[in-house]
């Protein structure tokens, strides 16, 4: 006789990897109901909020849960909606809605009404899901242009709302050395790769292209590649050594990882960055940013940038060429597999929500 699942309210914004993979872990404990907060106009927000309005009210009565993924305008009304009816209402809180950067205009709370509805949701959501522990408060040592304490309780004052730390997790037969796309060698030698969709605005400076580039005009004989560009960055004179590519389908990262000897990811701004560990499993050697959760993923398997400044990135490249790329190689891939399993995202999703 099988057993009808629980059902579950799913909200967030853009269908992208990660909520996907986060979706279908809810799934194998639930029946997931789905709705998509993603206007494709900014002043189509209130005909957006009204859609979520029906959607809830449609739904709320019969579900066990509601959970949210980010948190922003969309989840005011499902944390408002959860005050109401009872049900519990919980926050997958991945970054943006736990920062503000000023000097390259990102994060919510760098805009006061974004700034208030995130607060709001917090505060009044059952139990909130940072994806690392750094986003709850930490200090910001990495570059001096903007607040020295980030995390969301660093501008939500007297948030007393309970907070589980879950890590995204990796399914490591997923992502793995490939050897089609560069069969006659082991990797393209001293070559660094990055993925940077829609590189453009801040996310351009938040995804550290600005030092990326920098560090290509020092380095001659390095070759670095930024994924996930389009045209968007053809009005710069870049170096010869920097080749530009579209976005790709997620299944096939797989092959740009596999080809590359090292993983860049000098972030200003990053929660629990998905390529990064991507790229571990398959065996690309980090170097990341001092920010947030980079840290804890690098561990002693790679190589951390202290300051954004292109000198000490420049000291750093050369100590990593020199390096055990081997070893450390290995290393990486070991530590996502130990560290940062799927199985164990998913076994503390069902602690806070069961």
């Amino acid at each position: 006789m099988s057993v009808t699942k629980p059902k579950l309210l799913f909200i967030y914004k853009t269908p992208s990897s990660f909520v996907l993979k986060d979706r279908e872990l809810l799934a194998r404990n639930f029946k997931v109901i789905s709705f998509s907060f993603n206007p494709t106009k900014k002043f189509l927000t209130p005909l957006e909020l009204l859609k979520e309005f029906i959607f809830l009210l449609v739904h709320i009565w019969k579900s066990k849960a509601i959970v949210c993924e980010f948190a922003d305008y969309h989840t005011v009304l499902p944390t408002l909606f959860g005050k109401l009816t009872g049900k519990p209402c919980y926050l997958i809180l991945c970054g943006t809605e736990c920062y503000s950067f000023p000097s390259i205009n990102y994060g919510n709370h760098n805009k006061k009404l974004m700034s208030m509805a995130t607060c709001f949701s917090i505060s009044n959501a059952t139990h909130v899901m940072p994806v690392h522990k750094s986003m709850v408060l930490s200090n910001y040592t990495y570059s001096d242009s903007d607040y020295l304490q980030q995390g969301y309780k660093a501008f939500c004052k007297n948030v007393e709302t309970p907070f589980t730390e879950i890590n995204y997790g990796y399914d490591s037969t997923k992502f793995f050395k490939s050897k089609k796309s560069n069969p006659d060698s082991y990797r393209d030698k001293n070559s660094f790769l990055t993925v940077a969709v829609n590189a453009k605005g801040s996310t351009f400076f938040r995804k550290g292209i600005d030092l990326i580039i920098e560090l290509a005009k020092h380095c001659p004989d390095y070759n670095f590649t930024l994924l996930g560009v389009k045209d968007e960055l053809n009005h710069l004179q870049l170096p010869e050594n920097i080749t530009l590519l579209p976005p790709v389908p997620h299944t096939e990262l797989i092959n740009y990882y596999s080809r590359h000897e090292f993983y860049l990811q000098l972030s200003i701004a990053e929660g629990f960055p998905n390529a990064l560990c991507e790229a571990m499993l398959c065996e690309c050697i980090p170097i990341g940013s001092d920010v947030f959760g980079i840290p804890d993923i690098i561990g002693d398997t790679g190589f951390i940038l202290k300051k954004k400044d292109v000198a000490q990135l420049k000291n750093l490249v050369a100590e990593a060429v020199k390096s055990d790329k081997i070893t450390l190689a290995k290393k990486a891939r070991q530590r996502i597999i130990e560290n940062f399993p799927e199985e164990k995202r998913e076994e503390k999703f069902m602690s806070v929500i069961n």
